[in-house]
């Protein structure tokens, strides 16, 4: 019988948790235990089990067992993608990064290469393939083109709960020694290919993604016991960015998109949220810098790296460390002109054909910045190209100079050192490849040796000649850093000299867009007397102002306490946005910190009948939140707002037996000893 209790307990709990994954989100959420089979949660039953739709690249695993199986194919050969693909009527362009290398079947299925499975899959007869994926559930019709029902878009269609038995179907194949290729594609497609967003820290996940019109990603855990497959499927969006952080936070209800694990002084790991962390990072990264707007570019900077490059550090438990490796983070007070700059940009990310883009950011170019492929050759990103600064010598160019002893080289590179050559450079000037004695390095990994070995201030950039002075080499060089994306210098004379954070940031990263998705969409702020309305549809939500005026002298009248703050409203154009923004789920109306309210959609609180009751609250707690004393407890200061809006509970109770003026009194002057 407890054995029964639990398993109900368990079960109501995952419902729980796949209910607010998908809150807001019209599609499937459904979750199966991979050994019995048994369906453990599911939204949306009748979508799920009765709607056939296009799989789209999720079908591509079960292409690749089928040729895996047929022995008539190679999957270590490489293929070179052209990254164009038109098959009829139909474009099917690849748009993975570039892999000059060359696919293999492993890393194509990661990348999900449309190309790459479209020669592929000319290797099996129409009918050798449409047998293989109806033994899966499939339901092939007469397809067109074998290569456009390889990409599951043209021919086959099958439910969502169909494909997650056919994933269940495939991962019991796992011991197969033949399908290794496969099993390690579908664990790289959530380390570094198109559902790396999936994964939680800490947790390896094989899965695939999957865009048809619809959005998909289908998973499990590889070393998890006992192990379940999620499914996801979205009306609307795309697997990778859509689909994937939804089936994270089954994976791993902490694992919220407003949360990020930390490892600070390589020993202790913490939990913040991810504007908390932004805000550390400008303490750390841009202490000094004047310009409101350039702080403000580097906060959605450094917001993108961490979207883009969360887990840099999965293998260790952590999703960043707090030094340049990732982005220097500073845990201290927040001078108030970096907290606003966090403010104003909130969610703000940079995007690139629907993808938060790798925003690199350095502290001087010296005139010139690099293209990305010099210092990351496997990194296609077209916005991080090579061009000349002005803005970064307009007060004068950074100059350093250096040296190292011939004694010190020998020691770190583990030969007599007789000589060092420069051989060549890349297009912005900076080096690119040296001869050491008769060894030759890149750039990079000659500075990478020097730094580890000497400190990483001893060469400031590949920008230098290099003397040799008998005994020593002597640099002299230009510019700090690997000279990719933003130069940090160049952004502060550009917000000095009047330009926007926005001018800033299409300057340094041409080609991406800012906002709170990928379609763009920007903050506008409006304002009164009595506080800030920041919306993306200032037309719809303008009306929100003289009834949140309204309410905070409510919330005055209530507490006694004037507004020591402008209070600020922050208006989410949707659920989802509401939710990866703020790391909230779809339950919560509305959330506080400091002096912002971070709201759902009127609209969404209108229906429920909260719209009101919710500002109030929010309100509330601003007026508390910004008086508090250091240490009062949580329990007191939300119990507190519940009082002052009617609610039972301890501080009501408090209030009946001290008096209401004591209760408030206290949000100053703490608690008394006897609590």
């Amino acid at each position: 019988m407890l054995a029964l209790a639990l398993a109900a307990l368990l079960a109501a709990s995952l419902q729980d948790t796949v209910d607010r994954a998908m809150a807001g989100h019209p599609g499937v959420a459904a979750v199966l235990d991979l050994h019995s089979g048994r369906l453990l949660a599911l939204s949306q039953a009748a979508t799920a089990a009765r709607r056939p739709v296009k799989p789209g690249s999720t079908i591509k695993p079960f292409v690749l067992a089928a040729l895996l199986e047929s022995g008539r194919f190679d999957p270590a050969r490489r293929v070179f993608c052209p990254t164009r693909l038109r098959l009829g009527a139909h474009r099917m362009d690849c748009v993975h990064p570039a892999v000059p290398e060359g696919f293999t079947a492993s890393t194509a299925l990661a990348y999900s290469c449309n190309y790459y499975f479209a020669q592929a899959a000319r290797a099996l007869s129409v009918e050798e393939l449409s047998a293989a994926l109806r033994r899966y559930g499939f339901t092939v019709q007469t397809p067109e083109d074998p290569a456009l029902l390889a990409l599951g878009e043209s021919g086959v269609l099958i439910t969502p709960l169909d494909l997650l038995a056919a994933y269940r179907r495939l991962a019991l194949r796992r011991p197969e020694a033949k399908l290794a290729p496969l099993f390690q594609g579908l664990l790289d497609c959530t380390t570094f290919g198109t559902g790396r967003l999936a994964a939680p820290v800490g947790l390896a996940v094989a899965g695939k993604t999957g865009s048809s019109g619809h959005a998909w990603f289908i998973g499990w855990p590889t070393g998890r016991r006992p192990a379940n497959v999620v499914l996801v499927f979205l009306e609307r969006g795309s697997g990778g960015s859509d689909a994937a952080p939804i089936a994270r936070q089954i994976f791993a209800p902490d694992s919220a998109p407003g949360t990020l694990t930390l490892r600070l002084n390589q020993s202790r790991t913490l939990s913040l949220n991810l504007e908390d962390y932004v805000a550390g990072v400008l303490l750390g990264e841009c202490p000094t810098f004047r310009s409101p707007e350039s702080v403000k570019a580097m906060a959605v900077a450094a917001r993108t790296f961490a979207a883009r490059f969360r887990g840099r550090h999965r293998a260790e438990g952590f999703d960043f460390c707090d030094t340049t490796h990732c982005q220097y983070y500073r845990a201290g007070p927040i001078p108030p002109r970096l907290r606003d700059a966090v403010e104003a940009t909130q969610g703000e990310l940079l995007w690139y054909q629907g993808s938060p883009a790798a925003a690199y950011y350095h502290q001087d170019c010296g005139g010139s910045t690099e293209a990305a492929q010099f210092v990351w050759p496997d990194l296609s990103a077209p916005y991080l190209r090579q061009q000349g600064d002005a803005w970064c010598v307009s007060h004068g160019r950074m100059e350093w100079r250096a040296e190292i002893r011939r004694e010190e080289l020998a020691r770190l590179l583990g030969a007599p050192v007789d000589s060092l050559v420069i051989l060549d450079r890349t297009p912005s000037g900076r080096v690119a490849r040296l001869r050491v004695s008769h060894r030759t390095f890149s750039a990079t990994a000659f500075h990478l040796a020097v730094g580890r070995a000497l400190g990483w201030n001893r060469l400031r950039s590949a920008n230098y000649e290099v003397h040799d002075a008998g005994d020593r080499f002597l640099f002299h060089g230009y510019g700090s850093g690997h000279g990719v994306g933003l130069c940090q210098a160049g952004a502060e004379r550009m917000g000095g000299a009047g330009k926007s954070y926005r001018e800033i940031l299409d300057y340094y990263y041409p080609g991406t867009r800012a906002g709170l998705s990928a379609q763009g969409i920007a903050w506008r702020r409006l304002a009164s007397e009595r506080l800030e309305l920041w919306t993306t549809r200032p037309a719809e939500d303008q009306s929100l102002i003289p009834l949140a005026e309204r309410l905070l002298r409510d919330a005055e009248r209530r507490t006694g306490f004037p507004a020591r703050v402008l209070p600020q409203l922050r208006v989410y154009p949707t659920l989802a946005l509401f939710r990866d923004s703020t790391g909230e789920p779809g339950t919560v109306a509305a959330s506080t910190r400091g002096r912002v309210i971070r709201l759902q959609p009127p609209a969404v609180l209108r229906s429920r009948g909260v719209l009101e009751s919710t500002l109030l609250h929010e309100l509330l707690h601003v007026l508390i939140e910004t008086r508090a004393r250091s240490g009062l407890p949580l329990w007191f200061r939300e119990g507190l707002v519940v009082y002052l809006t009617g609610g039972a509970g301890r501080v009501t109770s408090l209030a009946a037996t001290h008096g209401r003026a004591a209760v408030l009194s206290w949000v100053e002057a703490g608690l008394p000893p006897s609590l």
